[in-house]
């Protein structure tokens, strides 16, 4: 079994094992902007995501921020907080999101009773595992320019939509974010990105969307850096489809249509 089928699994038995008892998991919604957990927290929580898009970020004591991740509907995410543990990042709503929330000690009662799960959760830590690796190993020896370009097509394969033409990002991604991403400035960003667009590797899209063509970059990460390790591909059926996309006419890509971390959300909620 491929750590992806793992965490699918995991991820769908979850979804199965909550709609079949709703109350293993509570439903709570956090505004644009809110926060989840912040570092520090102590929150024995783990937490799917229904509605929305959230991103864990953390803070060097210098200041700098650091954007560690991205999550989607049906991702699911914090579960270093089940190490009982002050957590290490702080989780941000990017947009209105809808969240499920179920505590360490209703999981661990899951795990217990089915053991394939069990498994699967194991498959899931993995790959959490493997993906932290495969960053390490971008920041150690890539340059920065090539670090974004891993970092997107990492991010395509995980996120992406799968048009004719490339892989749909349809996530907004601003130059803040993507330099947070791969530990450069917002100004070297905005010049690899404009490089990357007259070498036809990616068509930037209003709103901070973009078009990667994924067989092109993926060949300009290996040709100029042989010796790097690059994320392996994800499964073409993993990536969502474009059917019926009203955002853009992909088949011209080029065409265009007529924080401060505070206080939980969720623990101001309750």
């Amino acid at each position: 079994m491929s750590t992806s089928t793992g965490v699918h699994e995991f991820c769908s038995r979850l979804s199965t094992a909550l709609a079949r008892e709703p109350t293993l998991a509570n439903r709570t919604h956090v505004p644009k902007g809110g926060t989840v957990y912040n570092s520090g927290d102590r929150d024995q929580r783990m937490y799917i995501v229904e509605v929305g898009q959230l991103k864990t970020m953390t803070t060097a004591a210098d200041g700098k921020q650091c954007l560690l991740s991205i999550h989607t509907p049906r991702d699911t995410f914090g579960e270093l907080g089940l190490l009982d543990g002050p957590r290490q990042e702080t989780a941000i709503a990017m947009k209105h999101s809808v969240l499920r929330q179920i505590n360490y000690a209703k999981l661990l009662a899951i795990l217990a009773e089915d053991e394939l799960m069990n498994r699967h959760f194991t498959h899931f830590l993995m790959s959490r595992m493997l993906d932290q690796q495969l960053t390490i190993t971008q920041l150690v020896t890539m340059d920065s320019e090539h670090r974004l370009a891993a970092t997107l097509l990492r991010i395509a394969r995980k996120l992406g939509r799968r048009a004719p033409t490339g892989v749909y990002i349809d996530i907004r991604l601003t130059q803040e974010d993507l330099s947070s991403m791969v530990g450069t400035t917002r100004s070297r960003v905005g010049l690899f990105l404009k490089n990357f667009r007259e070498n036809r590797l990616l068509d930037p899209l209003p709103g901070g969307f973009m078009l990667v063509r994924e067989e092109a970059l993926a060949a300009y990460v290996e040709r100029d850096l042989e010796a790097a390790l690059t994320t392996p591909a994800v499964p073409e059926q993993e990536c969502r489809s474009v059917a019926n996309q009203s955002h853009y006419d992909l088949r011209h890509p080029g065409r265009r249509p007529a924080s401060r971390l505070g206080t939980s959300t969720i623990e101001r909620l309750g």
